[in-house]
């Protein structure tokens, strides 16, 4: 695939003003979508968790300047409304609803799919299906006649001006957040569910780092190509598959840890309590 972005930041770009209000009004209809589905979950179980993935996920915005100036995304700075201003790098006020509902939201959606039980082809599938919101999430921006944001550099795997290669690493924020507070559920009671906001934040910091390091050395090398960052995508998309069976490990009923269930690893302890 030959990439036609921009080679630099293209820093004279202005922000469509109707666009944004259509971003924003559409996001934070989906946070209040899935705010419904965890305020059932607490209703029924008992346990607000879901409202504190919503919440750590709008935390995990705060990543948005970092994996932009490493990843080279840029946001227009004319005529924002801002949230964040870091590294030069302007992050438009609705970036946290888009983080709440998907980080949070699919987190939770896959917390509550962990516990009815999933088998390790299941988790496969769902970091699949996790990558096809992400596309259907940035597509529609990056194709406006004055588009809200673009990617720029050798971006590898260029589609209708979305490098899919993100989609290996924010598919897999959700998908192991959920992962490791399903294989916490025993620890994760009372007062200690509160960890899951933070934990949200710091998982997407490690995920970022984890996958998409190969991409961004490539990306900003001075000797970056296309040839480059393209092998550095399978690279990075040969970790995000592993670490999507690490996840597999930690929550499939068929994985070769599902001899001790994560709801009774803790379980001689008396964990046990009421939030």
């Amino acid at each position: 695939m030959i990439s036609t972005l921009p080679l630099v930041a293209p820093v004279g770009m202005v922000m469509p003003a109707a666009a944004q209000f259509w971003m924003t009004t559409i996001n934070w209809a989906l946070v209040a979508m899935m705010a419904i589905i965890a305020l059932k979950f607490w209703r029924d179980s008992g346990s607000p968790i879901g409202l504190l993935f919503l919440a750590g996920g709008a935390l995990t915005s705060l990543d948005e300047p970092i994996v932009d100036v490493l990843g080279k995304c840029w946001f227009p700075a004319i005529g924002s409304e801002s949230f964040l201003t870091a590294w030069g790098v302007t992050i438009p006020s609705y970036m946290p609803a888009v983080y709440a509902w998907y980080v949070g939201g699919q987190t939770l959606i896959a917390y509550l799919i962990f516990r009815r039980g999933i088998a390790s082809r299941g988790v496969f599938v769902l970091y699949g299906a996790f990558a096809i919101v992400n596309i259907a999430l940035e597509m529609p921006g990056l194709n406006l006649p004055r588009p809200m944001y673009t990617y720029f550099g050798n971006q590898p795997f260029v589609i209708a001006k979305f490098p899919l290669w993100w989609t290996f690493v924010n598919a897999l924020m959700p998908l192991t957040v959920a992962g490791i507070a399903f294989r916490l559920t025993a620890v994760l009671t009372g007062w200690r569910q509160i960890v899951v906001v933070p934990l949200c934040w710091m998982i997407a910091c490690a995920t970022n780092g984890a996958i998409a390091a190969p991409v961004w050395v490539a990306l900003n090398t001075n000797a970056s190509t296309l040839a480059l960052t393209s092998a550095a995508g399978v690279v990075s998309l040969g970790m995000g598959l592993l670490v999507c069976y690490g996840v597999s490990l930690l929550v499939a009923e068929d994985s070769a840890t599902a001899r001790q269930p994560a709801s009774t690893v803790f379980a001689r302890r008396g964990t046990s309590s009421a939030f």
